[in-house]
């Protein structure tokens, strides 16, 4: 028991002394997204503050598999949340281009905001599903037609969805 706890330790040790600069900044950003208010709701209950929460951690991080698809379903889930609040009980178990569409035609979302949270779902949708490699959304294909690590490209779109779930974050402060 005891070596498992020492190979432990030493795995943390040295992933903070690598990691530590790199999880600091990336704190930082999270931090300059949040909105400075005194306190903030989550339409769509406690899941609603996990997602959010769990978003973060994953992306200070670097988890940012994670923070795509728990991005879009805090986004997902507060969608749904307003509409059941506002009564609208027939969206329930609604895809989520169905709340868009929805979201977007009542004017709970702009246009701007339509087109950040559909970008974001396209996002998740690439990671979640499977695409030939020779498709358009596959990493493999987009690392080569943008020349960029495939890992730098996971990281722009959980910034993206980062950025667009703190939108939603705003529109909820006070």
């Amino acid at each position: 028991m005891d070596d498992h706890r020492d190979e432990a330790t030493e795995w943390l040790t040295r992933e903070d002394r690598v990691g530590r600069e790199d999880r600091l900044a990336r704190l930082q950003w999270v931090a300059s997204l949040m909105p400075q208010v005194d306190y903030l709701t989550f339409p769509g209950g406690i899941l609603s503050k996990y997602h959010f929460d769990e978003m973060r951690y994953c992306f200070v991080y670097g988890q940012y598999l994670a923070v795509i698809l728990l991005g879009l379903a805090y986004i997902e889930r507060i969608i749904a949340a307003s509409f059941y609040g506002a009564g609208r009980n027939d969206l329930e178990r609604a895809s989520i281009s169905a709340l868009l569409r929805d979201a977007a035609a009542s004017g709970m979302i702009t246009p701007e905001e339509f087109e950040h949270i559909d970008h974001a779902r396209g996002l998740r949708n690439s990671f979640t599903h499977f695409r030939r490699p020779s498709h358009e959304e596959n990493i493999e294909y987009r690392a080569v037609t943008e020349n960029e690590y495939p890992y730098e490209l996971i990281e722009r779109d959980a910034r993206h969805t980062m950025e667009t779930a703190f939108k939603i974050v705003a529109r909820n402060a006070a």
